[in-house]
């Protein structure tokens, strides 16, 4: 299987290869604003670049379903253009995309997800796919969170995930299309509370409350070059998840 985008497939290809397909990688992203640093299509195309990459090292056994480019982002929307699903609206359409999916032959499912907001209900799903449809799923993060070691290494700042150097340069290897490569400019922090937080208690955090300008971290440290070794050691592991627990 050459092609490994369902969206690039005839029914036809799609029905030929479904043999060796076994697993559905399903990329969820957010419309929303990374500060004046990044487009509101950032977390989307960050999901299809590594779900993509991702796939074409574990082709044929795997296909990757049209991103879905809406995600939660309610704490998001004091930032004009920023648009969210409902949890609920969320949750079940991610729900009757891997029933549909189902229904084709595929049993497994991983969603790789570009933003943070859509974690909580990612579990829900999972746990409503396995619980309700008998489909074994699993989700993971594309981003800063999966190599958080290195970035520790390169000592950058603290408080970061968002329109910081880490997504940014992981856009600029992927797509640079969606950085304002004039425009970055540092996170302008209100409440450095956001990354201090105790592990095992989680506070719910209006972004407008956390950064004036939206971003986290400070854009103008990040490259391409930092982008494609975060991004190599991101699909690795995630590669490894995908082939240790579905394949």
């Amino acid at each position: 299987m050459d092609n490994v985008n369902l969206d690039y497939m005839s029914w036809v290809e799609f029905k030929n290869n479904l043999e060796s397909i076994e697993v559905a990688i399903i990329p969820t992203g957010s419309c929303e604003q990374h500060g004046p640093n990044q487009t509101f299509a950032t977390d989307t195309i960050r999901a299809k670049g590594v779900a993509e990459l991702v796939a074409k090292e574990l082709k044929p056994k795997v296909v990757v379903c049209p991103t879905v480019p809406y995600g939660i982002s309610p704490h998001h929307m004091k930032f004009p253009g920023t648009i969210t699903l409902g949890i609920e609206t969320y949750i079940s359409l991610l729900t009757d995309i891997a029933v549909s999916l189902k229904s084709h032959g595929i049993k497994k499912i991983v969603f790789l997800n570009g933003h943070g907001g859509n974690t909580h209900s990612l579990g829900a799903v999972c746990a409503k796919l396995y619980h309700e449809h008998g489909i074994k799923s699993a989700y993971s993060q594309v981003g800063t969170g999966v190599v958080a070691d290195y970035w520790e290494k390169k000592n950058f700042s603290k408080i970061r995930g968002h329109a910081c150097e880490s997504e940014v340069s992981q856009s600029l290897y992927l797509d640079p299309r969606v950085v304002k490569v004039d425009d970055l400019e540092p996170g302008e922090i209100i409440d450095k509370r956001f990354e201090n937080g105790p592990p095992w208690a989680e506070y719910f955090w209006p972004f407008h409350e956390v950064t004036s300008n939206g971003a986290l971290g400070d854009a103008t440290k990040a490259s391409k070059e930092y982008g494609k070794e975060m991004t190599e050691k991101i699909v690795r592991k995630v590669s490894d998840f995908i082939t240790e627990y579905f394949l």
